[in-house]
């Protein structure tokens, strides 16, 4: 068998990789429209989806940057507060009015012992005291107790209370409210002519009217009611007979 040339060695090649295209390729593309559609029209959407998730994101990290900043400045004023507490200490110390914790705990010895002495004291003398005890002792305390005396009683106390009764009274009576219809009669408790009504709001709208003159406040709502002319774009018929006389009032100069 004669080998291969290099131009067959290379169709080889090629008619493999068509082969494997074709084997291992897509059969058949389709399309879901409903899918299409939606991207296809909806980048308005998904544009404010992003600009809402960076506002959110935004939000969120000022929102940390103000929880830090908090923290530090409580950990500063913790800082300060255990500063001047050093200073004052040290200074307390310097003074000699302080008291330390080798000094609490030694004061609080000294303290239980003394205690611990006099409960020994007071046990020692309750013991000897029981034991010479009298007959007349114990009738004493075989005595009943009567109560407080009389004299007690008649102490006058610091805090005095008054009691006032008022006999006055008063009475509320309502009444309905029903609506009255007689603008004359009204008008008559309110001192106002309704002859007059007509022509002293007439005159009132004209007093109104020449002081907003006097202040220029007419023509400023006068110039806002003119409407702007409406703008329009020329047709080119328009366009042409416009230039035909712009070049004819050039060819007279």
């Amino acid at each position: 068998m004669a080998p291969k040339t290099n131009r067959e060695i290379l169709t080889g090649g090629k008619n493999y990789k068509q082969k494997a295209a074709k084997k291992f390729g897509t059969d058949e593309v389709t399309f879901n429209k409903d899918s299409r559609l939606e991207y296809l029209t909806g980048f308005h959407k998904r544009k404010l989806e992003r600009q809402k998730k960076a506002k959110e994101f935004i939000q969120e990290q000022e929102r940390k940057a103000r929880l830090e900043e908090r923290a530090k400045i409580r950990a500063e004023k913790k800082k300060k507060l255990e500063k001047q507490l050093e200073d004052f200490k040290q200074a307390m110390k310097d003074v000699g009015d302080y008291v330390g914790d080798e000094d609490d705990k030694q004061a609080s010895g000294s303290e239980s012992e003394s205690e611990s002495e006099s409960e020994h004291d007071f046990k020692k003398k309750s013991k000897s005291d029981s034991g010479s005890k009298t007959e007349s002792d114990t009738e004493v305390e075989a005595e009943e107790w009567n109560g407080f005396s009389d004299d007690e009683t008649n102490v006058k106390p610091i805090l005095k209370k008054y009691v006032q009764k008022y006999s006055d009274e008063t009475t509320v009576d309502i009444e309905p409210l029903e609506p009255n219809d007689n603008f004359e009669y009204l008008a008559e408790l309110n001192n106002v002519k309704l002859e007059k009504a007509d022509q002293i709001l007439d005159q009132s709208i004209e007093r109104a009217k020449k002081y907003a003159k006097f202040l220029g406040v007419e023509e400023k709502t006068a110039a806002k009611s003119k409407k702007n002319k409406k703008f329009r774009y020329l047709t080119k018929a328009e366009r042409r007979q416009n230039q035909r006389k712009a070049n004819n009032n050039k060819r007279r100069k």
